[in-house]
């Protein structure tokens, strides 16, 4: 299950389509349950910076932040993954959509990473298969 909140009006209008992407990628991704919680906020670039300077020790404007819950995070029913972060107006300057976007923070959450080459690869190529079949779906 997949949350998400515009926390800027002006990106109200994303939400929607979004959330379609959002339940296509869950259906995409066999090692998810419907009972799986992933909660995700639209922010401007201010937000962003003040949110990539507490989680990552990074002061700068980013487009993708993903946060993981603790193990001990009370669950009441619901796994919760974690928390996806996107700031539109930093992602329309990228060679890649919000919805890659989204693709990306949830691979985090899912315990991907980009750290070695060889994660790297292996991540772009599943973001890669999982926007091939989106595109293909619409």
């Amino acid at each position: 299950m997949v949350e998400i909140s515009s926390l800027d009006k002006r990106f109200d209008k994303l939400v929607k389509p979004l959330k379609k992407t959002a339940k296509a990628v869950f259906k995409y991704l066999d090692n998810l349950e419907d009972s799986d919680l992933v909660e995700v906020y639209l922010v401007n670039g201010k937000s962003m910076r003040k949110l990539n300077r507490e989680y990552r020790g990074k002061d700068k404007v980013t487009d993708v932040i993903a946060v993981e819950y603790p193990d001990n995070f009370p669950e009441v029913g619901t796994k919760r993954l974690g928390e996806i972060y996107l700031n539109p107006p930093e992602i329309e300057n990228k060679p890649y959509n919000i919805d890659y976007a989204f693709v990306h923070g949830l691979l985090h959450l899912l315990g991907f990473n980009h750290q070695k080459k060889s994660d790297k690869i292996s991540m772009e190529k599943l973001e890669n298969s999982i926007i091939l079949w989106l595109n293909q779906k619409s």
